[in-house]
């Protein structure tokens, strides 16, 4: 995942991640997070459309937690410790890169 001995790389975000999508069955085998690259994440976040019950759960280079659901119809929740929101997926995809660095 990391080219350590590519001198010239630029920065790579730590990123731990879960997920289940009942719409689609793809999710993760263990119960716990694994690594992953931040394409996978923002890649799967709106395979969770029509899909109740589905969720992203990601770990960010600070420790930060955060949970992305499919809630209802239309409606996304990003929780963390900051509290909940309900962007629509063309904000919460930026809001989600953002949380990486």
């Amino acid at each position: 995942m990391l080219a350590i001995a590519d001198i010239g790389r630029g920065p790579v975000p730590f990123l731990k991640m879960r997920f289940d999508n009942p719409r689609t069955g793809g999710g993760s085998d263990n119960p716990g997070r694994a690594l992953a690259r931040p394409q996978v994440l923002l890649a799967e976040i709106p395979e969770l459309r029509d899909a109740p019950g589905g969720f992203v759960e990601y770990e960010n280079h600070a420790g930060d937690v955060r949970r992305v659901r499919w809630d209802r119809n239309v409606t996304w929740v990003s929780s963390d410790a900051s509290g909940s929101r309900e962007p629509g997926l063309d904000e919460l995809l930026p809001l989600v890169e953002e949380s990486l660095r």
